[in-house]
């Protein structure tokens, strides 16, 4: 008898649907699982079995061959449990499809051997997928259930064990749940209000935050680099529904979401050590999984000391700074990953660190020159803000006022989101990726301006991106002013934040 049950994978974050097909006849007693399976999926076998025989489902000893179609695609994980044992009952006559179950939902969720459906990886995935192709609903594991919950419109069966699963689709009993509700966590540990002096820094900071620019903090030890690169983050707007669903589904395929964190809502931050390994920053290995630069999309990648990181993982960076994605090809598919993050990039000026502090600098000019080349010309054309930080002062030190603090800069950030978002028409489109055509329309220069411009491009010796870098950060600090109109001073403002 064959008997077929949908259920879903993934390639990077995108979905596919799978055909899990159970032939039972008589003859010689195997089972085999069939279809580009991994070691996850041929061990299912026995816990499939043993779960089945603890739930009293006796398997008669016949010959039994699962297909996972289609065929050519490599499958992994331990998701397919529980469409194959479902396929086994029915065929096996333990339970009947009266409703047409199995023709309107999506199977998904690993075994335990007593029968208990444990939680897996992708599952909004496969909520995504099941919506797309208008099936019904899906049936997962109630431990995926928050994550689950975010996609509307699909009917939810969350089952903690395989007699659920045989109660639902022989008498469409479906479990009874509370839908969880989601909190929005925007707190952070840090602020900037933490922060002694630095204003140049920190408007830098408001500037990349508002227009989602990249930026590079280059000045002295203990001038606070690190200290602003960490409180970034929470100057940011918050997630909007889109971004939340677009990171869970990353963070769920990466296997980091937890029952602390079952989906996420706040803006990922990440900060991989500068001897992470190439794979490591952009994802990929053995077994292809997102990297440093995915899961940092809709929120921060800092690498802090930027130029101690090795040359191959920097430019590697130069097409997902560009394209907002990453290709990662292999012979037989191509696996596209998100890569839309804003870069915080900190750095000291020479090996020793004190280049900007006169006479406690001790390196040759050679010495500054090829310390500071470890950062190239094409990755540093692609950060668009770049800061000089120097040691504070006594009195800047001394002074015990308090500075302003990350929820007033965050609402003037908001403000000029709420501009974009009016001006472009979306929520992914910021003045940072703004299109050529964009520009054009939105960034203009008035006719008393453009001489003086043309003779700043010229002294500085600005590339074509360079020249664009610059428009749409003058176009940010334009907005932080409110103003519709580009003028000298915010181009000026503009200009002072690219290194010659």
């Amino acid at each position: 008898m064959n008997i077929r049950v949908f259920s879903s994978s993934y390639l990077g974050v995108e979905p596919y649907l799978i055909e899990v097909e159970i032939d039972i006849s008589n003859g010689l007693p195997i089972f085999s699982i069939v279809g580009l399976g991994d070691t996850a999926i041929s061990e299912s076998k026995d816990r499939i079995k043993t779960a089945l025989k603890n739930c009293d489902y006796k398997v008669e000893p016949k010959r039994m061959i699962v297909n996972l179609s289609p065929a050519g695609i490599k499958k992994e994980g331990a998701q397919f449990d529980l469409p194959i044992a479902v396929g086994i009952m029915l065929a096996m006559g333990y339970i009947r499809d009266k409703n047409s179950i199995l023709d309107n939902y999506i199977f998904l969720g690993e075994l335990s051997l007593d029968g208990k459906v444990r939680g897996i990886k992708g599952i909004i995935n496969s909520m995504i997928l099941a919506k797309e192709k208008n099936y019904t609903g899906v049936v997962l594991p109630l431990e995926n259930l928050e994550e689950a919950s975010l996609i509307e419109g699909i009917d939810i069966i969350p089952v903690s064990h395989l007699k659920e699963v045989a109660e639902f689709i022989s008498n469409n009993t479906k479990p009874i749940f509370e839908k969880p509700q989601r909190k929005l966590n925007t707190e952070y540990k840090v602020d900037f209000s933490e922060v002694k002096g630095q204003t140049l820094a920190k408007r830098g900071m408001e500037i990349a935050a508002a227009g989602g620019h990249n930026i590079l903090l280059i000045g002295s030890p203990g001038s606070g680099k690190s200290m602003l690169a960490k409180r970034m983050i929470t100057i940011l707007p918050p997630m909007t529904e889109n971004e939340i669903i677009q990171s869970t589904k990353i963070y769920s395929v990466a296997g980091e979401l937890n029952s602390e964190n079952p989906i996420i809502n706040k803006r990922p931050f990440r900060a991989p050590h500068h001897t992470s390994s190439p794979t490591a920053i952009i994802g990929g290995g053995k077994k292809i999984s997102p990297g440093e630069i995915t899961l940092a999309s809709n929120g921060i990648l800092l690498l802090d000391e930027l130029a101690e990181f090795p040359r191959s993982v920097l430019e590697s960076l130069r097409q997902p700074l560009e394209d907002g994605k990453i290709s990662i090809t292999r012979a037989h598919y191509k696996v596209n990953f998100p890569s839309k993050f804003l870069l915080v990039g900190t750095s000291n000026p020479c090996p020793c660190g004190f280049y900007f502090e006169g006479d406690k600098c001790n390196c040759s000019q050679h010495e500054v020159t090829k310390y500071m080349k470890k950062l190239s010309g094409p990755i540093m054309d692609r950060i668009d803000i770049h800061i000089e930080m120097r040691r504070l002062s006594e009195d800047e030190l001394m002074n015990s006022s308090v500075a302003e603090s990350s929820e007033e800069i965050r609402k003037r950030v908001i403000k000029v989101r709420e501009i974009q978002r009016e001006r472009f028409g979306n929520d992914e489109t910021l003045n940072s990726n703004m299109s050529s055509s964009d520009i054009k329309k939105y960034c203009k220069i008035l006719p008393e301006d453009r001489e003086y411009f043309k003779s700043a491009i010229q002294i500085l010796g600005i590339s074509a991106r360079g020249y664009d870098k610059i428009l749409k950060t003058a176009r940010t600090i334009a907005d932080l002013d409110d103003s519709i109109e580009i003028k000298r001073f915010h181009l000026m403002e503009a200009l002072s934040f690219r290194r010659k």
